[in-house]
């Protein structure tokens, strides 16, 4: 074979080469990432605190409340509230808005600045405790919040008070009323009622 078809030969067979193994780096590439991304989402997952629903979700005045309650968690700024060593504890009210939503907020958004209240009382006992659920944060959203310190197991009834947002004062969340951008006027105060079992929280996670 002359040289020239040789050298031709030999450099059709190097790209061949060249471009089967990019092509191994690419897939082993893409199987890493893929093995990253399942290790990453798995951690994310073990890393989540199991949470227990309190009763059914509640909707009414355009607002979906959803009750739950996981382990104590470590608060920041601390003094927030009670330390998570002296609670047995986080209740949580998950507050959003539904569809038609009647004061602005869109399908699926957090409703904020709410005043939120809650009476926990044990089933067949005078034993009860009264506080505020405060907005905080966490990796699955804006809630309301506090940790609590129950009274042991057993079975507990639980009230929540949700109120529009405060009007008066520094914290007071207004609301356009004019005729071409206003909104609907705030709901009247409510309370939801709960009755659940609670015989601890199990194996603590890492929220």
């Amino acid at each position: 074979m002359p040289a020239l078809g040789r050298w031709r030969n030999n450099r059709v067979g190097s790209e061949a080469s060249i471009n089967n193994n990019k092509e191994l780096r690419m897939k082993v590439s893409t199987l890493v990432r893929g093995s990253v991304a399942a290790v990453a989402f798995a951690a994310m997952a073990s890393a989540s605190a199991a949470e227990y629903p309190i009763g059914k979700q509640n909707v009414q005045n355009g607002i979906e409340v959803g009750a739950v309650y996981l382990q104590p968690i470590t608060m920041e700024p601390e003094g927030m509230m009670r330390k998570a060593s002296d609670s047995d504890i986080h209740l949580e009210a998950d507050i959003h808005a539904v569809k038609n939503n009647p004061t602005g907020f869109a399908e699926g958004d957090w409703m904020p600045y709410l005043q939120v209240t809650y009476e926990l009382t044990k089933v067949g006992t005078t034993q009860s405790i009264k506080g505020d659920l405060m907005a905080m944060v966490a990796n699955d959203g804006p809630h309301y919040g506090d940790n609590v310190k129950l009274f042991g197991p057993g079975k507990y009834h639980l009230k929540l008070n949700i109120a529009p947002p405060m009007q008066t004062g520094h914290m007071a969340f207004g609301r356009h009323v004019d005729k071409e951008t206003g909104v609907g006027p705030w709901f009247k105060p409510y309370t939801i009622e709960y009755d659940f079992p609670f015989a601890g929280i199990g194996k603590k996670g890492g929220y």
